[in-house]
């Protein structure tokens, strides 16, 4: 075993330790410390065996957002986009604890053709991230907990309309602004009052400007942007990142975290406007 790979697992007690070290995790799940450190074990564990865009630390995170909140809110986990199934297989991990429904969405056929509206650094293309169904489902069976999932497929365009459930929480690994529209356009209205929308591209400053967009936001749903904690960077989990990401082939230690989220109540609103208040 390489130096590196020793010096990943020697810390993943001590993630788990800063991260799920809460006041606020709602007694009820009864969960103490062994029990804490068997899941970030677990989750880390997974993320070595399947490939997986984000660390576990950022699954973690969304572990005691939901830890936090309390059963007797009603709601479901959403995710848009598993890929081959690792966050999917440690967030039904999650969800078997707090005793969520994990609804899945994915087209399972790829990423769809990008709009003309598209303005993207990084090159995608049709069919990119293509992964069966059934090899999704093979992967929660085996390194997850597949009783709580409902699996959705389908362009978000097309299935997240029918969404009538309540959110509580959703993570969106989406790549393309066209999908992260349809998403946060189509869930937010579900997300209960302190919900939380997470996001992995969260190191890319277009691609998250949709949180901060006051025209967007009034347009699509009438309300005030909410921000992003984390935006340009991702949440603080470790990682080493000064940025922007058009620099990251002259800094190749760099890694930026791929975890931010939106939380429902929040307000991003600018509102210091002294042209105005002087009239």
């Amino acid at each position: 075993m390489s130096l590196r790979k020793i010096l990943t697992s020697v810390r993943v007690p001590i993630n788990v330790f800063f991260i799920l070290d809460s006041r606020a995790i709602h007694p009820s799940y009864r969960i103490p410390w062994w029990r804490r450190l068997a899941l970030g074990w677990k989750m880390f564990i997974n993320t070595t065996k399947i490939p997986t865009a984000t660390p576990y630390q950022a699954h973690l995170v969304m572990a005691l957002k939901l830890l936090e909140m309390s059963p007797d809110v009603p709601g479901d986990v959403v995710e848009c986009g598993s890929y081959r199934g690792g966050s999917t297989a440690n967030l039904s991990l999650i969800c078997q604890i707090v005793g969520r429904r994990l609804r899945v969405y994915d087209s399972f056929a790829g990423l769809p053709e990008t709009t003309p509206l598209e303005q993207q650094r990084f090159a995608y293309y049709p069919g990119d991230y293509k992964v069966d169904l059934s090899e999704v489902q093979n992967t929660v069976q085996r390194y997850g907990a597949i009783d709580c999932c409902q699996f959705i497929k389908g362009w978000f365009k097309d299935t997240l309309p029918r969404l009538s459930t309540p959110v509580v929480l959703a993570f969106a690994d989406v790549d393309i602004k066209s999908s992260l529209h349809d998403c946060v356009k189509n869930i937010w209205p579900h997300l209960v009052e302190g919900g939380y929308i997470f996001i992995d591209e969260c190191h890319r400053i277009d691609y998250v400007s949709l949180f901060y967009s006051e025209r967007w936001w009034r347009t699509y749903l009438n309300a005030t942007p909410p921000g992003l904690i984390g935006a340009g960077t991702g949440l603080p989990l470790g990682k080493y990142y000064i940025g922007p990401d058009t620099e990251l082939s002259s800094h190749p230690r760099q890694k930026p975290s791929t975890a931010a989220y939106a939380r429902k109540g929040i307000s991003s609103l600018w509102d210091y406007y002294p042209e105005e208040s002087a009239q």
